[in-house]
């Protein structure tokens, strides 16, 4: 059962390098073959200052953490068997350039506890990463919200 009492805590931090070749990766695996996803020149000719990152890169990070993807879940103490993904989003505060090094941050935002429509109780906790450039600023925001689902009344 996920603690309301670890709002405010830290769960963890990692180091995320941004690599040409796990972008090309995600751009192919969206069948995206914009070069400008991966090639400095092509994203220069499209505009951008520096390789774009998508959003969706972040989750990359969490192949870094010694438990993977499930690192914030163990640590929040959730039952896995009765765990979902409720939802992510991302704040996008200031471009990534290809080749940093960001430090991702992982803490506790909030948990709640409410009523299920098919009986008992659910907990949603809402964890928050920031993605730190090595100039100090958040870069990128990503917040999730994880749901241990209860169990069923008899």
């Amino acid at each position: 059962m996920i603690d309301p009492e670890l709002v405010g805590q830290e769960l963890g931090s990692v180091r995320f390098p941004v690599e040409r070749s796990k972008l090309y990766e995600l751009a192919r695996a969206l069948h995206d073959d914009d070069a400008a996803w991966h090639d400095p020149d092509a994203a220069a000719a499209a505009g951008f200052d520096g390789v774009p990152l998508p959003p969706t890169a972040t989750v990359l990070a969490d192949h870094w953490r010694a438990d993977g993807a499930l690192a914030p879940a163990l640590a929040l103490g959730a039952d896995l068997g009765r765990l979902l993904h409720g939802e992510a989003a991302w704040e996008l505060l200031r471009p990534v350039a290809l080749g940093e090094e960001l430090r991702a941050t992982t803490r506790v935002v909030d948990v709640t506890t409410r009523e299920g429509r098919r009986g008992g109780t659910m907990t949603l906790a809402t964890i928050a990463t920031d993605f730190v450039a090595p100039d100090g600023e958040v870069a990128i925001r990503r917040t999730d919200t994880l749901i241990e689902t209860g169990e069923a009344a008899a």
